[in-house]
């Protein structure tokens, strides 16, 4: 499943710490990048490569939010529904996304363009609601204004 390329950079990661098996998750950060999952095959491959097992990887895989272990649309959206959040309006706000998106948290949009993932803090308490837009962009002080233009820009891209 994983290219050569991809094994010689898990390689390279491997070297940069002093126990190989250190390399884990950067290594399940690189490949979903490049596959934008981790599907069973590539996570027996990473194993083969670090030297743990199938199930060592696996877990890794499975306990972090940040790993998707199915396929996910174009885009994700890490939803916070934490108690600060929760006090100024996530509810209603995951309710409105839910609603404009088509789908339920835990599902991607039948467009295939936006999976929609609930999450228990992502560090934006002062600032709540918070969301997390393709693992890099933190927005805070959510409005359903500005839900529903994120939105729009994510479905255009």
């Amino acid at each position: 499943m994983l290219t050569n390329e991809l094994r010689s950079q898990i390689q390279k990661l491997m070297a940069r710490y002093p126990e190989p098996r250190s390399a884990v998750m950067p290594a399940l950060h690189l490949v979903q990048r490049e596959l934008g999952w981790l599907p069973d095959e590539a996570i027996q491959d990473i194993a083969d490569v670090i030297g743990m097992s199938k199930t060592e990887v696996n877990s890794v895989a499975m306990f972090y939010t940040m790993y998707a272990r199915e396929p996910r649309g174009k885009h994700t959206i890490m939803f916070c529904t934490d108690l600060p959040c929760a006090l100024n309006g996530a509810d209603e706000m995951l309710e409105h996304l839910e609603h404009k998106l088509g789908c339920k948290a835990g599902q991607t949009s039948p467009d295939g363009k936006i999976t929609l993932q609930e999450a228990k803090c992502l560090g934006g308490c002062h600032r709540a609601p918070v969301m997390l837009v393709d693992g890099v962009e933190h927005v805070e002080n959510l409005t359903l204004d500005k839900l529903d233009k994120i939105i729009e820009q994510l479905r255009n891209t």
